[in-house]
């Protein structure tokens, strides 16, 4: 993971009066007075006869926002003209030099989002840095909540580099708020089989290997808290569907927010396929810390 010299977060500010994004970056920057916010609004309907008006007029909308958020010592107010608010945001994510970004959960409507996914899916599998999607501002944010860090040991592709991502950015939101870590791995009840990926639960090619697809993901999470000085007590194997046990044993910890991995599938019918971190989205009160295969933060 790379060294952060100066912590610089990226807010997508909605249209409108509500702002989750920018209120979690105003908590966040009452404990952290350091670092520094770029509120970003972008502005997808306007022509060249509008365009000077909407500018001046998001500008004092700015001013204003910097006003009731006098935690943010350091705001920095952006505004972007674009016809596609998903690529723009990326494309800023891309071009600055971000510690992470910031946005809103938009609403879910199940049939529409089969077809069109919503503005923070398209953000979530594309944007090149670690990513925080708030649900709800006001939901609870109390010191010494859990940090849940969600992680398929069984995929066959496991991206270990981007455990120690998501394993270091839950260690700096549990530093700050004096929380704890608790890492989850959810078992999927339908039996994938072991022809590929770790070949360590092999009964043919380790005498001694567990017996039980839940003792081999607890072996699993047990060597991951010895590596990082987590207590075993904070190690979970659930059984069944992630978007169902994962927000079940959010609620159960009171966690604050789940840091997960998310897929960056692209396509027509890619809506349909979602990752499991949209899924758990729909389901939790907290927040969703996101890292994706297309992020470059590791490199």
């Amino acid at each position: 993971m790379k060294k952060i010299d100066k912590f610089r977060i990226l807010v997508l500010l909605k249209p409108g009066e509500t702002q989750p994004a920018i209120e979690r970056a105003n908590e966040f920057a009452r404990f952290m007075p350091d670092i520094e916010v770029t509120a970003c609004r972008i502005i997808n309907d306007y022509d060249e006869l509008t365009r000077q008006t909407l500018e001046q007029q998001m500008q004092r909308e700015l001013t204003n926002i910097a006003k009731r958020h006098p935690n943010i010592q350091h705001f920095v107010p952006r505004i972007i003209f674009s016809k596609n608010v998903p690529e723009a945001l990326v494309k800023e994510a891309a071009d600055g030099d971000y510690t992470m970004a910031i946005i809103s959960a938009n609403r879910r409507n199940k049939i529409r989002d089969l077809f069109v996914s919503t503005i923070d899916s398209q953000i979530m599998r594309r944007i090149s840095i670690p990513l925080l999607v708030v649900k709800d501002a006001n939901a609870p944010q109390r010191l010494n909540r859990a940090i849940l860090l969600a992680i398929d040991f069984e995929e066959d592709e496991h991206d270990k580099k981007l455990d120690e991502v998501l394993f270091q950015a839950a260690k700096i939101f549990a530093d700050e708020f004096n929380g704890e870590i608790h890492v989850a791995n959810c078992v999927s009840p339908l039996n994938r089989g072991y022809m590929g990926g770790n070949a360590k639960p092999s009964r043919m090619l380790n005498a001694d290997a567990p017996t039980s697809r839940r003792d081999v993901h607890q072996e699993f999470l047990d060597i991951f808290a010895k590596e990082h000085g987590l207590p075993l007590e904070h190690t979970h194997v659930v059984l069944g569907r992630v978007d169902e046990e994962i927000p079940r044993l959010s609620k159960k910890l009171e966690a604050r927010m789940v840091c997960m991995g998310s897929a960056s599938n692209s396509g027509l019918l890619s809506p349909i396929n979602s990752s499991a971190s949209e899924l758990v989205l729909e389901q939790i009160n907290g927040d969703i810390f996101i890292v994706n295969d297309a992020q470059r933060y590791f490199e």
